[in-house]
């Protein structure tokens, strides 16, 4: 139950609320300066809810406003279109209609209530004119305690301006309302912003109405731009101190930026029926009041949103390939090894901001053990191979695209895959040796160049030179490549040494009947589509994301 805002401050209104199983009842209450907000998913049954907070009062005379989540922004005209004896012939239709269990999922006279809103604010707008320019008249002296009460109008304009609409509004001649720009345009408000009109008609519903209301808002977000409906509806609550708020929302940044002092968030998990009639919720008064708890975020959201940054582009075949490892994490392209840490690494400093998992892959570029551990700490996974395209070349992935392949041509797919492989070794000549183990001995340089850079406190202390001690592992890389071609040891070429920047992939493809290494890898990729048991092993030999 919400605590008072004000020692010995009296409930507008308190309710009752069924549970699911109907075992008891779950009491709810709600004080003038505070906010009651339900979060849960699609179908637990927050707009059942709405409904029968609305119409079970308890007996409380505070006067109670409900404004639909499937409102619909009808403005035919900037001016009022109804008379005194339609505007309140309307008002008991639409008490007698929204009192339906039918008003959960349908609207009636929409376009009728949009303009009830304009003559009321016009109404409004007019009788406290009136009251002003009297006095005027008279000669007395305006004062802040004279009985004139602020423009509705103005109070409009501080709510937009907080959203970051800069709009002031008027009233016309010919009783219309006009919008006018910072700029000094001005225009019917019949031709804003589907956005501006939604707002202008929810802010003025909650503008209007009566002293001490109770005013229940489904998805006050809808309509709006996510960048300005928090910041809108926050606004909203403010100008009306005098008032409760009973929201039902997904907006996560609404949450965030109400006051959490006089803030009650409750998770709406559940709805039983009876027929066609609610009778039961399954309701959670959440603990946390300065964070967002997990559950309120996985009750409006869902699961987290799964991201997996990795290195290259779109374009590469590291994103096709990526796709088919994990299906489950929508796949983002950084670039560089830099932007894959730097996204995760910005994600993860920021969790208590948003409801994303991220999580990246680096290539294996021959990093240590040690390295490859610190890369886990950080939610970033390091290959076993030295490439991501190496993954392509697995001997165990040769032998069963060379089988498919064989059956194909009529041809023994076992030989043809050792014909290919032996083919493949055999491209790697002298000049390839001393570059590719040049290649990854300038990766390991580069390892323990930056490994050694001193911290920046440490730089203030030192000299006018730093000192960074490498030791050149090229001797060694060419020799364990040389080993690994005399012995035959495909697998272990595969795996170490980044063998895209010689003559290996395309001496393998043509081996196979394939016109490149382009045409073979996309023949690798249906083959793992087609047959899932060699890409769960696959997945098992580029591991978990950590």
């Amino acid at each position: 139950m919400l605590q008072p805002q004000e020692e010995g401050a009296s409930p507008l209104m308190r309710w009752a609320v069924p549970s699911q199983d109907g075992s008891e009842h779950i009491a709810l209450s709600v004080t003038a300066g505070e906010t009651l907000v339900f979060v849960g998913p699609n179908g637990a049954g927050k707009s059942a809810l709405s409904f029968w907070l609305s119409v079970n009062k308890g007996g409380s005379p505070a006067p109670t406003i409900r404004v639909i989540a499937h409102r619909r922004i009808w403005l035919s005209s900037a001016g009022v279109e109804m008379t005194t004896s339609q505007r309140t012939q309307h008002a008991a239709n639409f008490a007698l209609w929204d009192s339906e269990p039918s008003s959960r999922i349908t609207v009636v006279a929409d376009e009728q209530r949009s303009a009830k809103v304009l003559y009321d604010l016009l109404a409004k707008v007019n009788a406290r004119n009136a009251l002003a320019a009297g006095r005027y008249d008279r000669g007395e002296v305006a004062a802040a305690d004279d009985g004139v009460e602020e423009s509705l109008l103005a109070k409009l304009e501080r709510v937009f301006a907080a959203a970051g609409m800069a709009l002031r509004f008027r009233v016309t001649d010919m009783g219309g309302f006009d919008a006018v720009t910072e700029a000094g345009t001005a225009y019917p408000i019949s031709q804003m912003s589907d956005g501006e009109k939604g707002a202008f008609l929810l802010a003025s519903e909650a503008l209007l109405a009566p002293p001490g209301s109770v005013l229940l808002i489904d998805e006050p977000e809808r309509h709006l731009h996510r960048s300005i409906s928090s910041d809108f509806i926050v606004a909203l609550t403010l100008e009306r101190p005098d008032a409760g708020f009973v929201l039902f929302t997904h907006d996560l940044d609404l949450l965030g930026k109400l006051d959490p002092t006089s803030t009650t968030v409750c998770t709406v998990s559940a709805v039983s029926w009876n027929g066609q009639e609610p009778s039961g919720w399954a309701i959670r008064m959440e603990d946390g009041k300065l964070d967002v708890p997990d559950s309120v975020r996985q009750a409006i959201l869902g699961g987290r949103s799964k991201l997996l940054f990795v290195e290259g582009e779109v374009s590469s075949l590291d994103f096709a390939l990526y796709r088919l490892l994990f299906p489950d994490r929508t796949v983002v392209p950084c670039g560089g090894g830099d932007g894959v840490k730097q996204a995760v690494a910005g994600l993860d400093d920021s969790e208590s901001f948003h409801w994303v998992d991220g999580r990246g892959v680096l290539d294996g570029d021959a990093r240590s053990a040690d390295e490859v551990a610190a890369m886990a700490a950080k939610k970033i996974l390091v290959l076993p191979v030295n490439e991501v395209e190496n993954l392509y070349y697995l001997s165990w992935i040769v032998d069963a695209v060379a089988e498919h392949q064989g059956m194909t041509l009529g041809e023994d797919g076992a030989l043809m895959a050792a014909d290919a492989r032996a083919a493949a070794l055999t491209s790697l000549n002298d000049q390839n040796i001393k570059h590719l183990a040049s290649e990854n001995a300038i990766k390991v340089l580069r390892q323990h160049a930056m490994a050694q850079l001193p911290a920046a406190n440490e730089l203030m202390r030192a000299g006018p030179t730093v000192n960074i001690n490498l030791e050149s592992t090229f001797r060694t890389q060419e020799a364990d490549l040389r080993d690994c071609i005399n012995g035959a040891d495909y697998d272990g070429v595969v795996e170490r040494f980044s063998v895209r920047s010689s003559g290996f992939l395309t001496a393998l493809a043509k081996r196979l009947r394939f016109l490149n290494h382009a045409d073979y890898e996309k023949a690798v990729r249906a083959r793992l589509r087609s047959a899932p048991e060699l890409l769960d092993r696959l997945r098992t030999v580029v591991g978990d994301l950590p």
